[in-house]
């Protein structure tokens, strides 16, 4: 295809068109060459001769996600232009390519006898901008956390031959020692920590599905608080961060399972806040009836969460300052909260962190 029957340039009045291709150049562009970057500023609009073009997006793994293509007789580029906005993809020559470019000072002289249309122009593009940024990164969430639900289905099927080992073997200590009560609690507790770590993976893999089911049982603060504290004796042992329990006589229609699970990921954060601070660490747990709510509360005195990650708190991956951290232990904590068709909120600042659950009563 010439230049002058692309169907852009033959959308331009006919008296105009000698003047404007002057100002137009084309080039040639090798196999897998470079158009333009991802986030470069937009400086021309291009229109394809010969050949094919892809517009693709770095992934956080290094790769390329290819979003869409252009055939010969399409133009691309122009959205920047129009708005102003780093380029939000990349264009690479599918293949030995013809394009001409046009400049952005010539790409409005073009325009300029529409501004009316230029300005609903403008606003359609941004929105559809917009659209294409909320698409990708829903797009890279949805596959990592496919990633992840793989990933926990085959480590639980590689744990479960050396789980069922050291669960038998703590049944035949038990069965053994059956009057030695403290044998009895610590292969009770070997037992109850191997359920532990296979529900934290199944919660993790159902997650990963968009699929957080939950069995619910009635059950007192003061049995939930206590089946937290013998999974998790090293915590209420140690004298540097100690954890005050402040419950009312009240009863929960949880999953107990789950509602230790959201416990323990406020719990181990709370301490890994306060490790890093100089002073006396302190985290409380209150639990208490108002109105027609049971409010469950964590709170700390640790330096506060950092404000960078307050507004996406609770989205799926998102961290800081862990190094071993993945940004998914606070989305499961809500998403459990949200099965039992509750709410969760805190409030932070320099002095600590308040983590509020409101469950219906």
């Amino acid at each position: 295809m010439i230049l002058e029957e692309h169907p852009f340039i033959q959308s331009i009045p006919e008296s105009r068109r000698p003047v404007l291709l002057t100002e137009v150049e084309v080039r040639n562009y090798d196999r897998s060459e470079t158009i333009f970057s991802e986030q470069s500023a937009p400086d021309s609009m291009y229109l394809l001769l010969e050949g094919t073009v892809s517009f693709g997006k770095a992934r956080e793994d290094g790769n390329r996600h290819i979003v869409s293509h252009s055939v010969p007789g399409e133009f691309f580029g122009e959205v920047g232009v129009f708005t102003g906005d780093l380029r939000a993809l990349d264009a690479r020559a599918d293949s030995d390519c013809s394009i001409a470019r046009i400049s952005e000072t010539t790409f409005h002289k073009i325009i300029e006898d529409a501004a009316p249309l230029r300005k609903i122009l403008e606003s359609i593009i941004s929105h559809l901008s917009s659209t294409t940024t909320h698409y990708m990164t829903d797009l890279m969430r949805t596959e990592k956390l496919s990633l992840v639900g793989t990933m926990m289905a085959s480590i639980l099927h590689d744990f479960r031959n050396p789980f069922s080992i050291i669960s038998l073997g703590a049944h035949f200590i038990s069965q053994r020692h059956k009057e030695d009560d403290k044998t009895q609690q610590i292969c009770s507790n070997i037992e109850s920590q191997i359920r532990r770590m296979v529900d934290m993976a199944n919660d993790l893999s159902a997650f990963s599905r968009g699929d957080e089911a939950i069995e619910t049982i009635q059950i007192s603060a003061e049995e939930l608080l206590e089946q937290f504290r013998m999974l998790n004796e090293p915590y209420f042992s140690d004298p540097l961060i100690p954890i005050e329990l402040k419950l009312d006589p009240v009863t929960l229609d949880v999953d107990p399972a789950k509602i230790n699970r959201v416990l323990q990921n406020l719990i181990t954060n709370a301490r890994e806040a306060i490790e890093g601070k100089s002073g006396q660490g302190k985290i409380k747990i209150l639990c208490q009836k108002q109105a027609d709510q049971l409010i469950l509360e964590v709170s700390d005195n640790g330096p506060g969460i950092p404000a960078d990650i307050q507004d996406r708190f609770f989205e799926p991956f998102v961290t800081s300052g862990k190094i071993n951290g993945t940004g998914l232990g606070s989305a499961i904590v809500q998403s459990i909260i949200q099965a039992h068709q509750g709410e969760i909120s805190f409030k932070t600042g320099d002095q600590g962190t308040t983590f509020t659950i409101a469950l219906p009563a």
